[in-house]
C-alpha cells in the first residue's frame, strides 16, 4: 500500500474537515462490508437496488445503494419509495458509528458541528480506477456534518477550501467528517488505486465508501 510505513496523524486540512486515519479497525471494516452486501442482495432486482445513477454528464463510474432515502437523478430529488417499492432503512449501528467518528473529530475541530441523525446513506461501491467528480451534497436540508467511511482500496479525496483544493490519500479503514464551514464544499474522489486494498476487509478488489447524513433540519444531536 502507498505510504504504508509511514505514520498517519489524524488532520485538520481546512476548516470543518477533519481526515480520521485507520479509525475502523480491520475487523470493523469486515464486518461493514458483509452487511452492505446484505443490504444490497435483499433488493437486488427491485427500482431501489444498486446501480449506476445517470448524470446529466453521464453515468457514474460507482455503483450506488441508497439507505433511508433514495437518491434520484433526472432531475435531482430524494425519494422514500421507488414504484412502491420502500427504500431500505439505513442499519441502527450506523447511527452509533457517526457519534464515534463526530466525538473524535470534534476533538480535532468543534466546528465541524452535532453528530448527524443519520436518516440516510449511500453505500458507494468504486471498482479498480473508478472515481467521481467535484460536487456538492446539496439535497438535504439539514447542515449537520457529512461522516464517510473508505474501506479497500485507496485513493485521494479532494475537497475544496477557501484557499484552494485539498487532497488526503484515503486508506482503508479511514473516516472523514465535513461539517460547519466546509459542509456545502466541493469534493470528489480520484480513482481507487488497484491492488493496495488490505486483506481481511471482505473485498477482493475496489472500494466501498459508506456515507451519512442528516436530512431534515431536526432534530439536533450532540
Amino acid at each position: 500500500m502507498l505510504f504504508d510505513v509511514l505514520r498517519r496523524d489524524p488532520a485538520n486540512p481546512i476548516p470543518g474537515v477533519v481526515h480520521l486515519p485507520g479509525f475502523l479497525a480491520l475487523d470493523e471494516q469486515e464486518d461493514l462490508v458483509a452487511q452492505a452486501r446484505g443490504l444490497a442482495r435483499a433488493v437486488r432486482g427491485t427500482p431501489v437496488a444498486m446501480r449506476r445513477p445517470v448524470l446529466k454528464a453521464g453515468q457514474m463510474q460507482a455503483w450506488m445503494l441508497s439507505l433511508g432515502w433514495y437518491w434520484a437523478t433526472q432531475p435531482y430529488r430524494m425519494l422514500t419509495e421507488v414504484d412502491g417499492y420502500p427504500v431500505p432503512p439505513v442499519p441502527e449501528n450506523y447511527q452509533a458509528l457517526a457519534a464515534r467518528i463526530l466525538a473524535a473529530a470534534r476533538e480535532i475541530d468543534p466546528r465541524v458541528g452535532p453528530t448527524p441523525a443519520v436518516e440516510t446513506a449511500l453505500v458507494n461501491f468504486y471498482p479498480p480506477g473508478a472515481g467521481m467528480g467535484m460536487h456538492v451534497d446539496a439535497e438535504e436540508e439539514s447542515d449537520n456534518a457529512v461522516v464517510s467511511l473508505s474501506i479497500g482500496e485507496e485513493t485521494v479525496f479532494r475537497i475544496e477550501g477557501p484557499d484552494g483544493n485539498r487532497d488526503l490519500l484515503l486508506m482503508s479503514g479511514d473516516a472523514v467528517v465535513f461539517g460547519g464551514p466546509a459542509r456545502r464544499a466541493r469534493h470528489g474522489v480520484l480513482g481507487a488505486k488497484p491492488g493496495t486494498g488490505p486483506e481481511g476487509t471482505g473485498l477482493n478488489e475496489g472500494r466501498i465508501n459508506i456515507t451519512m447524513r442528516q436530512m431534515r433540519r431536526y432534530p439536533l444531536r450532540s
